[in-house]
């Protein structure tokens, strides 16, 4: 396996040149994308994974967009992610180890508070992915905070922080909290990746939506949004991901689970 990301933690300013290098703001290819119009988070287009080879995989303990948490209770409305949850949740035990789902580069490590605890966001550019969009991922309620510096290069499968149950300790989960990952992912808005970092020229929930982190694994995805068209059985999306021995399988993959299979 990959060794965990080891540098000085992060500055609360960002370095754009580190981060999003000026030859690499563009999609493969030339061009820019089209900037999604489709709002602050994108509806559930019904994706869902299977795993190759028999792998077993930790499985979605509460999908994209659902109203409910991993138990079947009602989630609160009005958060920043919207009425609906606003990525997919990975029961875990603590310490798990949770592996980049893209290459890219650190973009920013924080604590917050309940609902959030620590957490580590990746910037995964076009130029690292192939796709034809940008897009953030964020990790949240580590169990510790990651060591690793803004604009570190991340490579796929690689570790970049373990599974905790910080930010959901004394709410609704009680005294003892809920290890998971709750994995978030934001397309960036093509006409704000310039000012990404920028002080006053870019806000997160202004200048990104935020959409299903499965789109990423849809084959040939094209934009934020062409899953929503996609049949009922190409929504079925055939996941890679690193086996017990840290191997990529299959090794072709642009795209991994975010732990581990077996």
């Amino acid at each position: 396996m990959r060794p965990i990301i080891t540098a000085a933690l992060l500055c609360v300013s960002l370095s754009l040149a580190a981060v999003v290098p000026a030859q690499a703001q563009k999609r493969p290819g030339g061009g820019q994308t089209a900037r999604p119009d489709f709002g602050q988070s994108q509806p559930s287009a019904g994706l869902t994974v299977r795993f190759a080879d028999g792998a077993a995989c930790t499985p979605i303990s509460s999908p994209y967009a659902s109203p409910t948490r991993y138990d079947g209770s009602k989630r609160p409305t009005g958060g920043v992610e919207g009425d609906n949850h606003g990525g997919i949740d990975l029961s875990l035990e603590i310490g798990t180890p949770l592996l980049a789902v893209a290459p890219g580069r650190v973009y920013m490590v924080g604590v917050g508070g309940m609902l959030e605890g620590i957490y580590i966001w990746l910037i995964h550019l076009p130029a690292d992915t192939g796709l034809p969009f940008a897009v953030l991922s964020k990790y949240q309620h580590l169990d510790e905070k990651p060591a690793g510096a803004r604009g570190d290069r991340v490579a796929l499968g690689q570790v970049i922080g373990r599974s905790g149950k910080t930010g959901t300790v004394g709410g609704y989960y009680g005294p003892n909290g809920y290890p998971h990952l709750h994995l978030t992912m934001r397309a960036i808005h093509d006409d704000k990746l310039g000012t990404l970092g920028k002080p006053g020229e870019f806000a997160m929930n202004r200048d990104t939506t935020i959409i299903d982190p499965l789109t990423i694994y849809v084959p040939g995805v094209t934009t934020p949004t062409a899953a929503d068209a996609l049949a009922a059985d190409a929504k079925r999306l055939t996941v890679a991901h690193v086996d017990g021995s840290g191997m990529i399988q299959p090794s072709a993959a642009r795209f991994v689970w975010p732990v581990t299979c077996q």
